[in-house]
C-alpha cells in the first residue's frame, strides 16, 4: 500500500475543513454583524419616532458616563496642583496634604470654617497671623475643589436618575415591540439593540453612581479637614441682664390715686456691640 506523503495528507485535511465550513460562512458573518450598534456608540434610526428619541437618548447618555471619571477627577486635579502635587496623585496623598496645610493653619491662629449656602466657601476668622499669599492660594483652590467637587456630584447624579428613567422606557418599548414593530423588516434588530440598550443604561448608571460618590466623598473630606467646627463669637451685648427696678417699687401697691403708681421710666438701650475682630470674612 502506497502512503501518501506528509504534505498532501495535509493538504487534503485542510480542504476537507474548508468543506465542511463553506456551508456555515453566512451563518459566521451573519453573528459577527449582530455587535450591538448602541453599545459601539453609534446611532440607530428606524424611522419610528419613539424608538430612534429612545435610541439616541440613550446613545448620549452613554457618551456622557465614559467622561463620569474626568468630571469627577477635575476638582481634585486642580486641588493636588495647588498643594504642589502631580495633579495625578492618588486622593489619600492630596487629602493627607489637605489635612497638613489645615493644621499648620490652625496651628498659627488661622480659624477657618466652611458654609456651603449660598455657595461653598472657606470662612477665616480675625485673630492668629495674617494669611500669606501662599494660605490664600491654597484656600481658593479648596474653595474651588469643594466647588467643583459638589457640582460633579449634582451633574452625575442627574445622570444615574436619567439612566433609571430612560430604562423605565426602554422596558415600556420592548414590550410592546412585537405589535409596534410586526410589519417592520428590521423588528429583529431592533429588538436586538433594545436588549443591548438594557445593559448600556445599567452600565452607564453604576459608573455615574460611583463616581457620583467620589465626588461627594471629596467634598465631605475637604470640610472635615478645614472646618475647625468654630463660629462667630457671640456679641457680648447681646444678653445682657434687665435692668434693675427702681427702689420704690419693690414696696407694697401704691394707694389708687397716688402718683407712685406711674410706670417707670423705659431704661436706657444698652450701647453698641463692640468689635472683638470675631467677624468672619472671607
Amino acid at each position: 500500500m502506497t502512503r501518501l506523503p506528509d504534505r498532501a495528507g495535509r493538504l487534503r485535511g485542510a480542504a476537507l475543513a474548508l468543506l465542511l465550513v463553506a456551508p456555515h460562512a453566512p451563518l459566521l458573518v451573519a453573528c459577527a454583524a449582530q455587535v450591538s450598534q448602541l453599545e459601539q456608540g453609534r446611532a440607530i434610526r428606524t424611522g419610528k419616532q419613539p424608538y430612534d428619541e429612545f435610541f439616541e437618548a440613550a446613545r448620549a447618555l452613554r457618551e456622557e458616563s465614559l467622561k463620569a471619571e474626568e468630571l469627577a477627577g477635575e476638582a481634585h486635579g486642580e486641588l493636588a496642583r495647588a498643594l504642589g502635587l502631580d495633579p495625578r496623585s492618588t486622593g489619600d496623598a492630596t487629602l493627607e496634604a489637605t489635612r497638613a496645610r489645615a493644621a499648620k493653619l490652625r496651628e498659627a491662629g488661622v480659624v477657618l470654617r466652611v458654609e456651603l449656602v449660598p455657595e461653598a466657601r472657606l470662612v477665616s476668622a480675625r485673630g492668629g497671623r495674617a494669611l500669606d499669599a501662599e494660605d490664600r492660594s491654597v484656600i481658593e483652590a479648596v474653595e474651588a475643589s469643594l466647588k467643583g467637587s459638589l457640582a460633579a456630584s449634582k451633574q452625575l447624579g442627574e445622570l444615574s436618575r436619567r439612566a433609571a428613567e430612560l430604562e423605565k422606557k426602554r422596558a415600556s418599548l420592548a414590550a410592546t415591540s412585537d405589535e409596534a414593530l410586526a410589519s417592520d423588516p428590521r423588528r429583529r434588530e431592533v429588538k436586538r439593540e433594545l436588549e443591548a440598550a438594557e445593559r448600556v443604561l445599567a452600565e452607564a448608571g453604576a459608573v455615574a453612581d460611583r463616581h457620583a460618590g467620589r465626588a461627594s466623598k471629596l467634598a465631605l473630606d475637604l470640610v472635615l479637614a478645614f472646618d475647625s467646627g468654630a463660629a462667630p463669637a457671640q456679641r457680648r451685648a447681646t444678653s445682657r441682664p434687665s435692668p434693675r427696678q427702681p427702689a420704690g417699687s419693690a414696696r407694697g401697691s401704691p394707694q389708687r390715686g397716688s402718683s407712685a403708681g406711674a410706670a417707670p421710666q423705659p431704661p436706657k438701650p444698652p450701647p453698641p456691640p463692640s468689635h472683638d475682630g470675631d467677624d468672619f470674612d472671607p
